[in-house]
């Protein structure tokens, strides 16, 4: 009994993870699509949209550094 709870508790889990996997993957093709809409209408805003791309990739290296930190703390 306990083994179909865990398979059960596995499939769900399969699709939840997909779910949010779809979602993220839609949303980054509405996102690069409304960002080569405003980069076509409005040139200048191509340096912009750069500049916030490099911080929120600073930021996700930040919070990678640290989770790392973490998983070493005792």
């Amino acid at each position: 009994m306990l083994i179909l709870l865990q398979l059960a508790g596995g499939v769900l889990l399969a699709v939840l993870l997909w779910t949010v996997l779809k979602w993220t993957l839609q949303a980054l093709l509405w996102g690069l699509g409304t960002v080569l809409a405003i980069t076509l209408i409005f040139p200048g805003v191509l340096i912009m949209i750069g500049s916030l791309l490099f911080v929120a990739i600073g930021l996700l290296a930040a919070l990678g550094l640290l989770l790392l930190a973490s998983a070493f703390r005792s």
